[in-house]
């Protein structure tokens, strides 16, 4: 039973666990995570869109204007998304 506890405390507190998780965050969290090794934030800065571009591709996929403007907004990066991506600022 020790040794249960142990490991996940150990995998709760191991870093690339707390970046499993990933939701939207600023093109400056994400540079800063591709600085300490986070590949997803890393290939969302890589593929860095214009909005315009951004809102035309969500609203393809069928995805409500609401929803497409609130992922859309300039300076915010989906490294968690199926394809990462930021959108400039």
């Amino acid at each position: 039973m020790r040794r249960f506890v142990l490991c996940i405390l150990l995998i709760a507190l191991t870093p690339g666990f707390a970046l499993a998780a990933k939701g939207p965050m600023s093109i400056s969290e994400a540079q800063a995570a591709a600085a300490k090794g986070d590949s997803d934030a890393a290939a969302a800065i890589t593929l860095t869109t214009d909005r315009q571009t951004c809102l035309s591709g969500c609203a393809s996929r069928g995805h409500k204007q609401d929803q497409c403007n609130t992922a859309c907004r300039p300076g915010l990066c989906h490294p968690g998304a199926s394809q990462p991506y930021c959108v400039a600022k």
